[in-house]
């Protein structure tokens, strides 16, 4: 009697592009190197109304490239849905336009999804594009104040994070899930817009018994913050704004309040550092970007909160 073929997953890959057409060459040329086979690997592309050349780039360059056309920028969080919601795969690989992957990437991850049925999902091991001997993350873990952080992050890697293990979450940038797990929690929170939709995704799903793990094999180089730049008023908005919004929907209440006191501590703290620089244009800068997300957070919050009954009853 013959046994049962060995399941193979198509995998979808999915890429969310703003303006990015200066990282789309090495990224896709490292995504045709890959050693998963070809016809399981569905490439798709989404472009949130790029003003580069992105769209002619991939047109003509990379015609196995499925690009979904946004006429509008959707962020991260919404442009992934979009690209979700095209896809054909069994499973979905989250990755950043700004990375160049090793050509074992996604075969290292479907790997230790087919061999780890207890896992939901799995991330990559990022090391920075400019320094590729320093860590960007080895998955993600939950600080005591509700936020969350790359592990190893700005690490010189000696080999302290090459062995398997469950971690928190996966880093949006590099992360391989089972279609099912996306399809229940209905994707990303796209109020969110940029940055740190991916741990309230796995927050989400953690409340429903999924399990994530991190696979040093699966190698990424990163070029991080290439959209928006570490430190810019953009960043700062969105990743104070997010951290808060992510433990007010997902954590125990203790822990969402010190998140919130937490967060009008740095306000504070960037209001006074503005007062003392009174001629750095970025304090000032920095301060408004706190200012424009305690302004969101006063008025949006409930919602954020009426959600976090919902999800903990399912």
């Amino acid at each position: 009697m013959q046994s049962a073929p060995e399941f193979r997953p198509l995998i979808s890959v999915v890429l969310v592009n703003y303006n990015g057409d200066r990282f789309l060459a090495d990224c896709l040329d490292s995504l045709a190197r890959q050693t998963w086979p070809r016809h399981l690997t569905e490439i798709i592309l989404v472009d949130n109304a790029s003003r580069d050349g992105s769209r002619d780039r991939i047109t003509r360059d990379y015609p196995w490239v499925r690009l979904v056309p946004n006429p509008t920028n959707r962020g991260f969080a919404g442009g992934n849905n979009d690209g979700f919601a095209v896809a054909h795969g069994d499973w979905i690989a989250l990755l950043n336009n700004d990375t160049i992957v090793e050509p074992t990437w996604l075969e290292s991850l479907a790997t230790f999804l087919l061999t780890h049925p207890e896992f939901t999902g799995v991330a990559s091991k990022l090391v920075f594009h400019s320094e590729p001997t320093t860590l960007n993350s080895a998955g993600l873990h939950l600080k005591t104040d509700g936020r969350g952080s790359d592990r190893g992050y700005e690490q010189r890697d000696a080999g302290q994070y090459e062995r398997p293990e469950e971690v928190f979450a996966g880093c949006g940038a590099a992360v391989l899930m089972r279609r099912e797990s996306l399809d229940a929690l209905g994707g990303f929170d796209e109020r969110f817009f940029l940055y740190y939709e991916d741990l309230d995704l796995a927050w989400r799903a953690r409340h429903r018994g999924d399990r994530f793990a991190y696979c040093p094999q699966s190698l990424v180089r990163h070029v991080h913050c290439g959209s928006t730049g570490e430190g810019s008023p953009l960043f700062t908005y969105y990743v104070e704004r997010n951290r808060v919004l992510t433990a007010f929907k997902n954590a125990d209440l203790p822990l969402a309040i010190l998140s919130g006191i937490g967060f009008l501590a740095r306000v504070v703290r960037s209001g006074l550092r503005m007062v003392t620089r009174r001629h750095d244009p970025l304090s000032r800068a920095r301060f408004g970007s706190f200012a424009k997300a305690l302004a969101y957070l006063m008025t949006h919050s409930w919602r954020f909160l009426a959600d976090r009954q919902a999800i903990r009853r399912r």
